[in-house]
């Protein structure tokens, strides 16, 4: 005899009548369960009559191929025979080619599974378990993009806070710099507080989004000043073929009243500088006109194209500023009034040449 007792899961199990009591596993889902014994075992089947020939082999419900008849598993298909192992083979006459017709004890439809082989873990749980997998796994997701999201956060207001202070030092220590002629200094102090550029504009406050503008006008203006400029291009403007040069002349006698009153500027600043450190032995006072001059350059270069600054009038201030500004750096230098001699000789040429009504300027 044998018993037939189900398991939570709903395989079907069988074994022999003797281990009623004993500890034995589901091959389904894995559950230690113990045969039922006594009254409350399961349904008790008779032994399989022996006959001349029995079937070795049964066919397979989902794939119709022969299987082994104490088989659980469908080789071919990977279908879960539910009542392998636990049903009996029928005897048939030897000659009778009919294959074995095998009957479930639980009634139709427990007999086989289809879905191949044991299924997943999730597959397996009850639709209370299933439900709670997914609430836990939506939480966690939502979890994991809060520890992102104000992780990321945090990091771009390290990241404004940085560039906010690189910038509000460039600001102040770059004027120092470029009143001294330290162009270079200057130049690399601005670029390092434009690399927090994107969180500065980024920025509800507006005076963020204004250090990140004044730092580029200085950059730019700079960029004439020093020996290599962080540029793809030539900073000097230069004509490619004879028709760009004629209307480059055309643009600059069109722009020129404009572009004179700022050259103007500047050489009127220029040598109100030059007066200040020639008339006083006060350094401070001095370097205020300079950073006055360097203002009204800055101004120029921002409000005029490549084209305008290509010029000669250009040229001739730019190096009135390189002698002004190093005779700031070598004040107490016996040749400080040397550098301030040149200066003005620069900024006087300039004056007289750009005072001239008509244009007469040149690309340089």
């Amino acid at each position: 005899m044998s018993i037939l007792f189900r398991c939570p899961c709903g395989r079907s199990m069988v074994v022999e009548s003797d281990r009623a009591g004993a500890v034995v596993t589901c091959p389904n889902c894995r559950r230690s369960l113990k045969v039922p014994s006594g009254k409350g075992r399961g349904m008790e089947i008779p032994a399989a009559p022996t006959a001349a020939t029995t079937r070795t082999s049964r066919r397979c419900k989902r794939c119709g191929k022969d299987v082994p008849v104490d088989t659980q598993i469908c080789p071919h298909c990977k279908a879960i025979l539910m009542d392998g192992p636990a049903l009996t083979a029928q005897p048939v006459a030897p000659s009778s080619p009919a294959a074995v017709r095998v009957a479930s004890p639980l009634g139709a439809g427990t007999g086989i599974v289809y879905g191949g082989a044991r299924g997943n873990w999730f597959s397996r749980l009850s639709s209370g378990g299933k439900a709670g997998v997914i609430i836990g796994a939506v939480v966690f997701v939502i979890l994991v993009g809060l520890v992102i999201g104000v992780t990321g956060t945090q990091w771009r207001a390290g990241q404004l806070n940085t560039g906010r202070q690189l910038a509000q030092k460039a600001l102040v220590e770059g004027t120092k710099l470029t009143c001294r002629g330290d162009f270079e200094k200057a130049y690399e102090l601005y670029f390092s507080a434009l690399n927090y550029k994107k969180y500065l504009k980024e920025s509800l406050i507006k005076k963020d989004s204004d250090m990140v503008d004044e730092l580029t006008r200085r950059t730019l203006a700079l960029q004439y000043l020093v020996v290599e400029p962080k540029t793809r291009e030539s900073v000097q403007w230069k004509p490619k073929s004879q028709a760009e040069f004629d209307q480059a002349m055309v643009h600059l006698k069109a722009t020129y009243p404009a572009y004179r009153q700022l050259c103007l500027a500047l050489g009127d600043a220029g040598l109100a500088a030059v007066q200040a450190g020639k008339a006083e032995a006060n350094q401070p006072a001095f370097e205020e006109k300079v950073a006055q001059a360097i203002d009204a350059y800055t101004r120029l270069v921002g409000q005029t194209t490549p084209q305008q600054r290509a010029q000669f009038t250009f040229q001739t201030l730019t190096q009135g500023l390189r002698e002004l500004t190093t005779a700031d750096r070598k004040w107490d230098d016996a040749g400080r009034n040397n550098f301030l001699a040149n200066s003005e000789a620069y900024f006087n040429a300039l004056k007289e040449r750009i005072s001239k009504p008509d244009y007469s300027d040149a690309i340089w």
